[in-house]
């Protein structure tokens, strides 16, 4: 049996038809598939000992205090704490099957903390975290501080994206308002980590109107004046909402074209992926938690951000719809709930599997030989037909394949060539991988050889890829080898060279850690307005054994030395190398929409 234990939830008729909070649409949509894996128990993240079975699976939540300050003060202390009470004995830190679902920031917020009486402990003691969270999170918890919960549980982590049941918000915008009449919805517990003061700098004085709802703020519904930070904003005021309710609906796609969210830290804000599902467009900070190429990305900075509203107010609808309509199918595709509880149950299973195996003794073979010992313990068989049986036979021949199999008997110089061609595949297998991002008139610098260059210009939607290298052999030799009519190669200095023709990309596969002066390649795109930058780099400290790489680079690196850009996808390569993908925060929009 499975024992979810979350905030408690009491399945009705018609659950599975409405669109319910946050809480209640993870608890219901778990029982829902779940329990066509398992026998399924919904319960509580309050919740004491619910079994004494080893083989019952138990997945929740750190448990949450929901209780005011003054009921804690008056109550105490918590006396149940599920992970630890389901340990089946007084050395153990929990039940052997005990996972945690929760949602993931690299560092949590101190109204999490405050309800979270156990959370450290319940984190080090489970034996995987599901984060549900963009993976914008997942890739700086990897960076946080070593002494931090969040960066020693880390090794614990499965990304899980937030899900969305889409089925039931099926009132979807089918045109936007007219230039100049359009409008921005924002819902939020208006936390400080979700930026709503960045929201209302952003829109100030703008030819819009910001619409928010909140049970957080107590005030009449209609036009409100707030203060924040001693400024004045004025903002339609909704209150509490209904997701279920279809006037609601209705009235959200009739008179609103975006939302927006401009979070610090957010795991994934619910709201943004709801109001993606109903057809408006997402205008967020990469730290909202939601990634999309056809989102429009924001920044934290409010003056910055107003440029970037200003031009989306002014996009033509023709574009707006095809955002929207490629938005939801994102939705639909990656947020759906039945794929996040099937990644969830076969991590489990495989996790269960893996430490079943690992807690079995390896097998033994054993050999009788004649000797007289041998023949005194085992009375009753006959020695020489133990020894030279076909069976025994078959297996000395099979051992001796084993020893072979283990132990690789190849020379120094077979072992160079091996690496050497591995390398190789991988150099290629990188310019494969990022192919498919590759847009309009393409850089590839530093292009080495030219292979590259070539692969990039295979994609159709490449015009023409511009090798740049340092060296006249490199370039001699692509020339000979790589010529195309969508490639053209140039021996150049990168803190020089300047094109003659706009670029639409960049691409840097491996370059920027060879380059002592950091600069030269935020400078080289600066020179020549290339808005669009892919790079990679090693994803491992590499300077104490290769001479030629001057910089060791984390995500955080890269950022810094392209103030300028917006990370809006990041991911690792089978830890070999990061993929940074970078749009100029002026004209990201443009890029993004396709």
């Amino acid at each position: 049996m499975l024992h979810f234990l979350w905030s408690g939830f009491f399945l009705s008729e018609k659950s599975y038809q409405e669109y319910e909070i946050a809480n209640r649409e993870i608890a219901k949509w778990a029982e829902y598939y779940l329990s066509q894996k398992i026998a399924f128990n919904q319960s509580h993240w309050f919740s004491g000992k619910v079994t004494e079975n080893p083989n019952d699976i138990l997945l929740g939540h750190p448990t949450w205090d929901l209780r005011t300050a003054d009921e804690r003060e008056l109550l105490q202390a918590l006396k149940h704490d599920w992970v630890r009470d389901n340990a089946l004995s007084p050395d153990q830190d929990c039940h052997p099957n005990t996972y945690i679902l929760m949602p993931w920031v690299p560092e949590f917020p101190p109204d999490w903390t405050a309800k979270m009486p156990f959370f450290e402990q319940q984190l080090l003691a489970a034996k995987k975290i599901f984060a549900l969270c963009g993976q914008i999170w997942i890739d700086r918890t990897a960076t946080a501080p070593v002494d931090s919960i969040q960066y020693r549980v880390k090794d614990k982590l499965i990304h899980c994206n937030m899900g969305v049941a889409t089925q039931n918000l099926p009132i979807v915008k089918q045109r936007f308002n007219a230039i100049g009449e359009r409008q921005i919805l924002h819902i939020s517990n208006l936390a400080q980590f979700k930026g709503f003061d960045i929201t209302c700098e952003s829109v100030q004085g703008l030819d819009t109107l910001l619409h928010v709802a909140s049970l957080s703020l107590q005030a009449n519904v209609g036009l409100l004046d707030i203060i924040i930070n001693g400024k004045k904003y004025v903002i339609n005021f909704l209150g509490g909402i209904n997701n279920s309710d279809p006037a609601f609906n209705q009235w959200v796609v009739d008179n609103c074209d975006f939302y927006i969210h401009t979070a610090w830290m957010d795991a994934q804000a619910t709201t943004i992926l709801e109001n993606a599902a109903r057809g408006l467009i997402p205008l967020v900070t990469p730290e909202s938690g939601f990634a999309s190429p056809h989102a429009i990305y924001l920044t934290h900075d409010p003056d910055n951000n107003r440029e970037i509203i200003r031009w989306a107010l002014n996009l033509p609808e023709s574009e707006l719809l095809e955002r929207s309509r490629l938005i939801r199918e994102q939705i639909q595709r990656e947020h759906n709930w039945e794929d996040i509880y099937t990644t969830i149950w076969n991590s489990i299973v495989a996790d269960m599997e893996a430490r079943s195996r690992s807690s079995q003794p390896s097998p033994q073979v054993f050999f009788v030989t004649s000797s007289t010992s041998s023949a005194n313990q085992l009375q009753d068989v006959n020695v020489e037909t133990v020894e030279t049986s076909p069976s025994h036979q078959k297996a000395r021949t099979l051992a001796s394949a084993m020893d072979v199999d283990q132990r690789l008997y190849i020379s120094r110089q077979h072992l160079f060539e091996l690496e050497r061609q591995i390398r190789l595949e991988r150099h290629v297998e990188r310019y494969a991988l990022l192919r498919q991002f590759a847009k309009g008139v393409v850089c590839d610098a530093a292009c080495g050889c030219g292979y590259g260059s070539y692969l990039l210009s295979t994609n159709p939607d490449v015009t023409v890829t511009i090798g740049l290298d340092m060296s006249p052999d490199a370039i001699a030799h692509a020339r000979q080898e790589y010529a195309s009519d969508k490639t053209e190669f140039h021996v150049a200095d990168l803190s020089q060279w300047t094109s003659d023709r706009p670029i639409d990309m960049l691409i840097s596969v491996e370059t920027i850690e060879h380059i002592p002066d950091r600069s030269v390649l935020p400078q080289f795109v600066d020179r020549n307005q290339i808005n669009h930058v892919i790079l990679t780099y090693p994803s491992k400290k590499t300077t104490h054994y290769n001479r030629f790489h001057h910089h060791d680079f984390k995500l955080q690196d890269i950022l810094d030395i392209f103030p300028d850009f917006t990370c809006y996808r990041h991911f690792n390569w089978e830890y070999e190398f990061d993929v940074v993908f970078l749009l100029r925060h002026h004209y990201s929009n443009h890029f993004l929409a396709s």
